[in-house]
């Protein structure tokens, strides 16, 4: 029986080993406006006008997510402070809408090489103010990078993915991360895994540059 003074985190708990309907459907009710605006946000640092149905796409993705291999992420969500959930869910629904834009603007192996410098000490560029031809650009990269971190997983975890997308995609800074994150970290940990992804992306980067080069030469 849901109550209302039922915590978020209890509720995930709950529908973790419940097909109750009623338990489903008041964390549905209660994830809903989060989920979407996630999604939402993820969207537009992919496309100027993501489309409604593109939305509802990810929003669908996430909850069957939330159902993949026996309810796993659920199963294994533990509690680190008051609606904690709501922060695994944020990770849960950014991974989503980045895997969404990344199967659309998929890059052929083999294909040219494309570089971009992660920005350190500039200030980024806002999506809303890109150029259509630089958002393309923007877009079939985004995809080239997550596929160059998922193809380490020895080297980079799953989180360790997607603390770096909250942070350069989705703009929250170490201190906001280490608050909604589920996996325990301080702000000093989240900057230090940030450097060590950041730090092995570019050195990836340069890496195929210069085969790139050497291979033209």
């Amino acid at each position: 029986m849901v109550r209302e003074n039922t915590s978020v985190n209890d509720l995930a708990r709950a529908c973790a080993y419940s097909a109750d309907a009623a338990e489903w459907q008041e964390l549905v009710r209660r994830s809903m406006p989060l989920v979407s605006i996630v999604a939402l946000r993820v969207s537009r640092m992919w496309v100027t006008s993501p489309s409604p149905a593109a939305v509802d796409d990810i929003v669908q993705e996430v909850f069957l997510k939330l159902c993949e291999q026996e309810r796993r992420i659920l199963r294994t969500f533990e509690p680190r402070g008051e609606d904690s959930f709501f922060g695994l869910l944020r990770i849960v629904t950014g991974s989503v809408a980045n895997d969404y834009f990344r199967r659309l603007y998929s890059v052929k192996r083999g294909g040219k090489v494309v570089s971009m410098p992660l920005i350190e000490d500039q200030a980024q560029e806002t999506a809303a103010v890109r150029a259509p031809a630089e958002r393309m650009q923007q877009s079939a990269l985004l995809a080239q990078l997550d596929s160059k971190l998922r193809s380490a997983p020895a080297t980079i975890s799953e989180r360790d993915r997607a603390l770096f997308w909250l942070y350069y995609l989705q703009g929250y800074t170490a201190e906001e991360i280490a608050r909604v994150s589920p996996v325990g970290l301080t702000a000093k940990g989240v900057e230090s895994a940030l450097r060590r992804v950041t730090l092995w992306l570019r050195t990836e980067v340069a890496r195929e540059k210069v085969s790139a080069r050497a291979e033209c030469g």
